[in-house]
């Protein structure tokens, strides 16, 4: 999160990569597969545990919009109370302020990467509406 928001690295690929800072280290090779798909994409690291959720969403929000960027993915740990944040804020700011960008999501469980629907973020944020669902489930 340290880099300018008009960078010419973002502007150059138009796709944003966010990972949380300790995929680097837990799982170099996912981060690097991920940062080199659709011709590379700028990778930025945040960690919520040590920034703000809203400081990191403002910054976010500026970059998307000042360097003009079509997509934005999130990587992150599977299960971190932080790093789902991550998830949220690129949702919050689509709907509210960038609904052209397009978004994805994805979390690592074990080595193992798996896709998240925007849908599935949007929901994980209403407990009631997963407490109804593992009701149904019984």
């Amino acid at each position: 999160m340290r880099i300018n928001v008009g960078d010419r690295r973002l502007r150059e690929t138009g796709l944003l990569l966010l990972i949380g800072s300790c995929m680097r280290s837990r799982y170099p090779e996912i981060v690097e597969e991920f940062r080199n798909r659709d011709g590379g994409q700028a990778v930025l690291d945040v960690c919520l545990e040590e920034m703000h959720v809203n400081h990191a969403g403002f910054k976010i929000a500026s970059i998307i919009r000042y360097s003009d960027i079509k997509r934005v993915t999130a990587l992150t740990v599977d299960g971190s109370p932080h790093c789902v944040q991550l998830h949220y804020v690129i949702e919050d700011i689509k709907r509210h302020f960038t609904p052209e960008v397009e978004t994805a999501h994805y979390v690592v469980e074990r080595g193992e990467v798996f896709e998240i629907t925007p849908k599935a973020v949007k929901r994980s944020r209403h407990l009631s509406n997963i407490q109804q669902m593992l009701d149904k489930k019984r």
